[in-house]
Formats: structure tokens, C-alpha cells, sequence
């Protein structure tokens, strides 16, 4: 926790301030599950080391203004075949950054379509 210390008062703000602060650590364990499974999905797809996969999502991120979040939470989804109309053209923004092999569309049928 970041150290919020409750006054003796027993005012309402600091519980609206810890809600807020367990929100704000919810959402950054599920970034960074994301970030983490589209790292292990670049790797796979271009086969790649995950530093270079990392290295990779950095690069699509900061070329198309997009936090890396956004990136790996797209990848994902696009993956999972849990993409929808937005996150289709939010990969469409980044998808000439990724390797010349590209990033299937759709979800993983077991089958590679790339060389």
C-alpha cells in the first residue's frame, strides 16, 4: 500500500481514497498479466527471444503513440478472439510496426499462417 494513513476523525476520505488505491493496483496486476502473455505471444509468433519481443512492443508502442498496455491488451485480445471493432483499429494502427510476417487477425486456430 502506499502508506495512507487514516486520520482519527473517521471522515469518509481516506475509505474513498483506499477504494480508489485498490482499484488503481487491480487494474495494474491485469496490465501487466497482459503485458506478460503478449510478450509470450510475440516471442512465439516471430520467434523471438522475450527481450526481443519486449524490445518489439516498446518499439510498436512508442511509433504508434499507443501505451504499452493498450498494445499487449490488443494483441491479446486480437489472439483470444475477444477483439472488437475498436481493438481491431487500434491493431491496425500498430500492425506495420510488428514483424514483416505480420499478426493474424483473428484467433489462434492451432494453425500458423506465417512462413
Amino acid at each position: 500500500m502506499s502508506g495512507t494513513s487514516l486520520p482519527s476523525d473517521g471522515s469518509a476520505e481516506p475509505a474513498t481514497a483506499l477504494r480508489d488505491e485498490i482499484a488503481h493496483l487491480h487494474e495494474a496486476v491485469r496490465s501487466q498479466r497482459d503485458i506478460g502473455m503478449a510478450v509470450g505471444l510475440v516471442s512465439a509468433r516471430f520467434g523471438c527471444s522475450t527481450e526481443q519481443a519486449w524490445r518489439t512492443m516498446l518499439r510498436v508502442s512508442q511509433d504508434s503513440n499507443t501505451k504499452v498496455r493498450a498494445v499487449a491488451r490488443v494483441l491479446v485480445a486480437t489472439h483470444d478472439g475477444t477483439a472488437d471493432a475498436a481493438d481491431t483499429a487500434v491493431l491496425d494502427a500498430f500492425v506495420d510496426q510488428l514483424p514483416t510476417s505480420g499478426w493474424p487477425t483473428g484467433p489462434w486456430t492451432g494453425k500458423d499462417p506465417a512462413p
